[in-house]
């Protein structure tokens, strides 16, 4: 039996409880949140003791697992602290807030063994499809990429507790919204060589403190160019999209469906979709593989796996994220800075 605590219990919180009841395995024990109502409520629905504390989670002998869903500034010191304690974790997005605090958790599980970092849509059927097709050869190199997430986040999302607030959110679309199809342009596009990029603060001046506009020009290793753009200025929630151009044909990734456009003919045809109805309740969000993921971190434990997601295949997200921060500030290009592990660059 793995005992689990729930660190932070809003809105996420019910896609990763829901999840972990699918795992005969997991013994939910602790629940925290500083609104203890909410940790309360939690509780009554799918049981546990609601603990005084975030120490008391991180510190408690009983407790095998954590769920780190808290307000984005805290996760690297949750993180550090719970592996500190030799836990294993389950961190939301991003595990950090900076590339010097993502690389301290790199070299604290360099294989992958207790940190596990929540990017649920590379478990999309479209992403899983696009990355084998990328990795086979067969439609030729990557020419260049493009991504593009317009959502509407007005003031009344911003009416809660910590979003919209520099100290707590760290930063706007960038790292809140986008950093998912940021994962997912790293992932997809290779090695990243330096980034260059701006943020803006404009439907919602005077309303929030970080920015409700991004873009950024990435310049691959390979050579390759790849441009994002991310507004929570749009009317509606447009699925994100993501075009990868190459050689043979165009792939055409948008959200939870893969679509392949014949460089020479132009026809477009549907190559991947989501599966069948994965059980997520309540809250309607870009992807539909927490489950997935949250099955698989449990999985790992029993058996004695790295996680997929581990620390490192987490960092380069969190260094365009911060590094398209700092080149908005000091408008130059930023380098990859390099991380090493297990003696592989």
């Amino acid at each position: 039996m793995i005992t689990s605590a729930i660190l932070g219990c809003g809105n996420i919180s019910r896609v990763h409880l829901n999840a972990m009841a699918s795992v005969p395995q997991a013994k939910l024990r602790l629940l925290y949140d500083p609104k203890r109502e909410r940790a309360e409520a939690a509780a009554a629905m799918f049981g546990g003791r609601v603990a005084d504390s975030a120490e008391e989670i991180l510190q408690s002998r009983e407790i095998d697992a954590v769920h780190i869903l808290s307000p984005h500034v805290f996760h690297a010191g949750q993180v550090k602290a719970a592996l500190e304690h030799g836990k294993h974790v389950l961190c939301e997005k991003p595990m950090a807030a900076s590339v010097q605090s993502a690389l301290e958790l790199v070299r604290m599980d360099a294989y992958g063994e207790r940190l596990c970092v929540i990017f649920q849509n590379r478990y999309n059927p479209s992403s899983v499809r696009a990355k084998e097709i990328i990795e086979s050869g067969e439609l030729g190199r990557i020419v260049t990429l493009k991504a593009q997430m317009t959502w509407r986040r007005g003031a009344e999302y911003y009416s809660d507790d910590w979003h919209g607030k520099l100290a707590l959110e760290c930063g706007g679309v960038l790292i809140n919204q986008c950093i998912h199809t940021i994962d997912l342009m790293m992932w997809l596009g290779g090695r990243a060589r330096r980034v260059k990029g701006g943020i803006s603060t404009d439907l919602l001046q005077g309303v929030i403190e970080v920015e409700d506009n991004a873009h950024a020009v990435i310049e691959y290793e390979a050579g390759h160019i790849g441009l994002l753009y991310a507004s929570n200025n749009y009317g509606v929630d447009e699925v994100p999209e993501i075009k990868i151009a190459l050689e043979k044909a165009t792939l055409v990734h948008a959200g939870d469906d893969l679509f392949q456009i014949d460089n020479a003919t132009g026809e477009r045809k549907l190559i991947a979709s989501r599966e069948a109805d994965s059980g997520i309740q309540g809250k309607a969000m870009y992807g539909f593989s927490h489950p997935h993921q949250i099955r698989e971190f449990y999985s790992d434990i029993i058996n004695g796996r790295p996680h997929t997601i581990s620390a490192a295949e987490a960092y380069p997200a969190v260094w365009a994220v911060s590094s398209i921060y700092e080149s908005a500030r000091e408008n130059r290009w930023v380098d990859f800075q390099q991380l090493c592990v297990n003696g592989k660059i």
